[in-house]
């Protein structure tokens, strides 16, 4: 039996008007298979790409998080090393906060010391505030040995506290101590020192209240002494209070101590007198002055010009008629001159 021919799809291709006329005959299987192919080519062009981009999706997800977690990682670093440097810098603050407190702390206490050595240097080393004689007195005042020891003695007491503060200020410069412990201890020195300057000051104004400096300028002599003697006028032996020296009249006539004047007057005896009220019940007194310069209620101290020599009231010639008294009582004036 013959098979029936199968059924083919003709495509006829027209050039244009003056061209020949091309058929082509597919069969239907073709016309079907073409296009499956077509599709299928396309299909694994489409799937290869596809597979390509997952691959490539792949490599650049995984270069992306290994950057991303290299860029943690340095994040993380930076992190840690800005911490770190806040640190520091807290660190460096405070230091220089606790630099700036010592610096402050170093100039009051130089400050403080330099204030504490001017202060009590200065009284340790001229003993100015309390030693009358070197500052006060007159030319012609002849210094006491009492008064002198007295300085010397003041000296003594606080010399040793100077130097101490003096070694502190070489200590601060060489050393990192705690200034404020330091000026602590210079303020518990500068009480101790205040305590020592007044006691010394204390002494000094009992030894510079007590009559030991010459009245009169010198050279200078006794022309009559404490005690019992035949009186010039009448030639009985009659008591003498005093000291007589002698001198010329205009001469100067000086306070024997630190005091008060009490008195001053004119008396037909004693002529023109002065009184000086001392310490411990000590008075002095002075008469037959030619003139007064000194009023009462004055401050005086040891060696100061109170008056000039002369020979008023009951007197003979130009001398000072010197008496000192203990509770208004009168005692030799030389077992204070002779000091």
């Amino acid at each position: 039996m013959k098979r029936s021919p199968k059924p083919k799809w003709s495509f006829v291709l027209m050039r244009g008007a003056d061209k020949s006329v091309k058929q082509f005959k597919v069969s239907k299987r073709s016309v079907v298979a073409a296009p499956a192919a077509a599709v299928l080519a396309l299909s694994g062009c489409i799937a290869a790409l596809q597979i390509r981009s997952a691959f490539k999706i792949d490599s650049l997800h995984d270069e992306m998080s290994q950057q991303s977690n290299s860029f943690t990682h340095t994040v993380n670093n930076k992190d840690d090393s800005i911490g770190t440097l806040q640190e520091e810098i807290r660190r460096l603050n405070r230091q220089a906060e606790e630099m700036k407190g010592k610096i402050n702390d170093l100039r009051e206490l130089e400050n403080k010391l330099k204030t504490f050595i001017e202060q009590y240097g200065r009284l340790t080393e001229t003993s100015a505030a309390s030693t009358p004689a070197d500052t006060r007195t007159k030319a012609d005042q002849t210094v006491s040995p009492l008064s002198s020891s007295a300085s010397a003695s003041a000296s003594a007491s606080a010399s040793p506290t100077v130097q101490e503060a003096k070694s502190l200020i070489a200590m601060a410069e060489q050393s990192g101590l705690d200034f404020r412990e330091i000026s602590s201890l210079v303020d518990s020195m500068e009480s101790a020192m205040e305590q020592s300057v007044k006691q010394a000051q204390a002494r000094q104004a009992i030894l510079d209240a007590l009559p030991t400096g010459w009245p009169t300028k010198r050279p200078s002599k006794l022309t009559s002494s404490f005690g019992y003697r035949s009186d010039p006028f009448t030639h009985k032996s009659t008591f003498h209070a005093g000291v007589d020296i002698g001198g010329s009249t205009g001469d100067p006539v000086f306070s024997a101590a630190d005091g008060t004047v009490e008195e001053t007057g004119r008396d037909a005896s004693e002529g023109n007198y002065i009184v000086i009220n001392h310490h411990n019940g000590l008075k002095t007194k002075y008469m037959h002055l030619s003139r007064i310069e000194a009023s009462a209620g004055d401050e005086v101290v040891r060696g100061e010009k109170i008056g000039l020599m002369g020979s008023t009231g009951r007197s003979t010639g130009a001398h000072l008629h010197f008496q000192i008294m203990q509770h208004d009582e009168p005692i030799n004036p030389m077992r204070y001159l002779d000091s």
